[in-house]
């Protein structure tokens, strides 16, 4: 073929040569062509398939923009539509009780609560939040108190645009002018939800009067140190009869409180009980303050009833606040080396009396006397240092010039100082039931012709008094007896002995008592009747409680057993093995409110009570 035919036929499109099989390589000639260059029926493919997917893009893309429009479509109008079937302000709760009331009056509080919605509220409910003086009425349908101060009034369904109230009775039961604030919170869950929505509500009142009042009668005034007696009247001004009634002082720190009657229930508590309607109940109370000149000192006085074990509902309270003043002799006592307010069987007293004349002017022939109250000292071992006399039926002790040369003539600002010891009896006076709770009350008086009448007159600006507690004489004490095995111990062969544990209260009460035995690690516990027992520190523990007083004397003893075990070894031959280390009793004296710890002593075998021949030491070990 010529070379220009071949020529002409290779670049004709047309050309036969270009529809020659051929091996295709990377040389192949359809590579190198531009696309438009290419055979229609191919490039149309490619555009066919490129507009496919466009379309196909663009139909998703439109189906996405639909639903979203449709979600936001639907969503507007539930929310719109749900809106007028329900919406959370216009459902209310309001309140209707009184502004002011009695104490102790029955009264409604009255709670309204508005539906204004389509939807109905399902599991309604308000929650009611009282104070301090508000006491429920017992046994109201649908209302169930869950504490001290809330309760829970069920409602169940409230229909759609309806209206309805319920009603809480009760009493506000508290001091006059109190302000008792209540809450209401509705709680319910709308129809076609599952979500909880509230509406709340509050009120207040006044309480305006009460049938239970204090008085207070003392003087405004005390000189410091100085007696001074207080009546506390407490009346019921109603028609009807309360019950359970309980007066609490609190006094301040500088008081000291020597005599009470009726003698309060426990510290400054007292069970009054019941008073008749138009009666009154007087508690006279009777001590010394001790405080800084120009201070006042603070009683508080509250009266209520014990509705529970844990509620305690106000009737009234008062508040006393005598003002310190100054006198122009003073006198005070003290007990040397008894900062505290207690003192124990047995414990000697050194009082120690101080006097001064604190005015400008001099004090002839002064007598100073000091009058006990008590049942608890020991007066046939009062030691007056050969100065004073004693008076045995008035228990009194006077001291004059010829005792104390400078109460012939006490200068001003002059001072001077007496002194004597008295011990408390060992054996406390305690035949009864009634004897416990002892104290020891002094009155220090001092008088001379030079002090002015009206001050004279009342010897409460001239008086000084003292009062000490009796703290709990408690007796705690163990024994050991045989009770089987080898006799006297041998090594290797087992003895057991019987504990017993034993205490006298003798006073007062005590309360939170435990006793701890801890036994040596070759001793082994086997049995007790109320002791546990700690196998890893070998620790008996003995928890007893209250015991009243009077126990071993006008009761019978508290006491315990428990059995333990030795096997003595061969290091312990001629020996007597210890039983029981130091045994501990712990308490709290319920009449001084001070800790009570009585320690017994170490036992080993060889005191054991039930020896054979009492010449004969039955504790030692044999081999």
């Amino acid at each position: 073929m010529p070379i220009e035919k071949l020529e002409n036929d290779l670049q004709r499109k047309d050309s036969p040569l270009t529809h020659r099989q051929h091996d295709k390589t990377v040389y192949d000639v359809w590579k190198s062509k531009k696309p438009d260059e290419i055979e229609d029926g191919t490039w149309q493919k490619i555009k066919d398939k490129m507009f496919g997917t466009r379309l196909k893009a663009i139909t998703i893309g439109g189906i996405v923009i639909f639903a979203i429009a449709f979600i936001a479509l639907v969503t507007a109008s539930f929310v719109y539509f749900q809106g007028r079937f329900f919406a959370s302000e216009r459902v209310t709760l309001a309140m209707e009780m009184p502004d002011n009331i009695g104490s102790n009056t029955l009264t409604e509080i009255k709670f309204i609560y508005n539906n204004h919605n389509r939807a109905s509220l399902n599991d309604a409910q308000i929650i009611v939040q009282f104070g301090d003086y508000f006491i429920p009425a017992q046994n109201q349908e649908n209302f169930k108190r869950i504490s001290d101060s809330q309760g829970i009034i069920t409602i169940g369904k409230i229909k759609g645009h309806s209206k309805n109230s319920v009603v809480l009775a009760g009493h506000f039961v508290g001091p006059v002018d109190s302000v008792d604030d209540i809450s209401g919170t509705l709680r319910y869950i709308p129809d076609r939800t599952s979500t909880r929505y509230e509406a709340e509500a509050r009120g207040a009142t006044t309480i305006t009067s009460s049938p239970i009042s204090i008085d207070v009668q003392a003087p405004p005034e005390i000189v410091s140190g100085n007696l001074i007696d207080i009546a506390i009247i407490v009346k019921n001004t109603s028609n009807d009869a309360v019950s359970n009634l309980k007066l609490t002082i609190k006094t301040p720190e500088s008081f000291s409180m020597s005599d009470a009657t009726p003698s309060p229930t426990n510290g400054k508590v007292w069970l009054i009980g019941a008073i008749a309607p138009q009666s009154e109940q007087i508690i006279h109370l009777r001590g010394g303050l001790d405080a800084a000149i120009g201070t006042a000192q603070l009683f508080n006085m509250e009266v209520g009833t014990q509705e529970s074990s844990t509620e305690y509902v106000t009737y009234a309270s008062e508040k006393y606040a005598p003002r310190i003043i100054g006198s122009p002799i003073i006198v005070k006592q003290s007990i040397a080396e008894k900062d505290g307010d207690v003192v124990y069987a047995g414990d000697r007293l050194k009082y120690i009396i101080k006097f001064m004349n604190n005015s400008e002017v001099p004090l002839r022939e002064v007598i100073v006397s000091v009058k006990f109250d008590t049942a608890v000292l020991d007066f046939s071992q009062l030691d007056l240092e050969n100065k004073g006399d004693y008076d045995s039926d008035s228990k009194t002790i006077k001291w004059k010039a010829s005792d104390i040369p400078k109460l012939q003539l006490l200068k001003p600002h002059e001072s001077g100082e007496i002194s004597f010891m008295i011990p408390v009896l060992s054996k406390l006076p305690v035949n009864s039931v009634d004897d416990y709770n002892f104290s020891i009350t002094s009155l220090v008086s001092i008088d001379s012709e030079d002090i002015p009448s009206e001050l004279r007159e009342n010897k409460t600006v001239l008086s000084n008094v003292l009062t000490k507690m009796v703290g709990a004489k408690v007796i705690f004490g163990s024994s050991i007896k045989y009770t089987d095995g080898a006799r006297p111990p041998k090594v290797g062969e087992k003895t057991k002995y019987t504990v017993t544990l034993t205490i006298d209260n003798i006073n007062n009460d005590i309360g939170s008592g435990v006793v701890t035995v801890p036994l040596p690690t070759h001793v082994k516990f086997l049995s007790g009747e109320k002791v546990k027992f700690n196998e890893r520190t070998n620790e008996v523990t003995w928890t007893i409680g209250n015991i009243v007083h009077g126990a071993g004397i006008t009761s019978d003893s508290v006491q315990t057993n428990f059995d333990v075990e030795i096997i003595p070894s061969v290091d312990q031959i001629n020996e007597s093995p210890l039983i029981l280390q130091q045994q501990t009793l712990t308490a709290k004296d319920l009449f001084t409110n001070v800790r009570v710890k009585e320690v017994s002593k170490a036992l080993t075998t060889s005191d054991i009570q039930n020896k054979q021949d009492e010449n004969q030491d039955e504790g030692a070990v044999q081999s």
